[in-house]
């Protein structure tokens, strides 16, 4: 039995069947609206209160100065103004950060200083251990 396309009808004045979408709709946007509301309410929250220390820090950070490495432009490496020779800055930059407890070398290379040796020393320490070195772009030891 086919349906032909002829009218809104068959030969009988039936209506031709179709389908109607709106119920449809309106159920797909209920259960929408109903998992928005459930997927908000399921995330959980929980209030952690962690106890004070009853010690104050001896020092605060302000007070401990970063490690900074520097190479002026006549090729000079100093470590918080300590003039260092290429064999020294390996253990020694090593060591300034493990009595100041950080993890971080600062690292300043003057603008006429040569790209090479700016390499060099960065290499050097990371030679020594060091993972994260930040490249200063202002000035923080004069």
């Amino acid at each position: 039995m086919a349906m032909t396309p002829s009218g809104p009808g068959d030969k009988k004045g039936r209506p031709a069947p179709s389908i109607n979408i709106t119920p449809l709709v309106d159920v797909v946007l209920v259960v929408l609206i109903i998992f928005m509301i459930v997927t908000t309410m399921m995330t959980r929250t929980f209030a952690l209160n962690l106890p004070q220390s009853e010690k104050k820090a001896e020092s605060s950070p302000n007070d401990v100065k970063p490690v900074v490495v520097t190479i002026d432009q006549k090729g000079v490496i100093r470590a918080n103004q300590t003039v260092l020779t290429k064999a020294e800055v390996r253990e020694r930059v090593v060591r300034m950060l493990a009595a100041k407890n950080q993890k971080t070398v600062f690292f300043d290379a003057h603008d006429a200083a040569s790209y090479a040796q700016a390499v060099e020393v960065i290499d050097l320490i990371r030679a020594g251990g060091v993972k994260s070195i930040a490249m200063l772009t202002e000035t923080v030891v004069k």
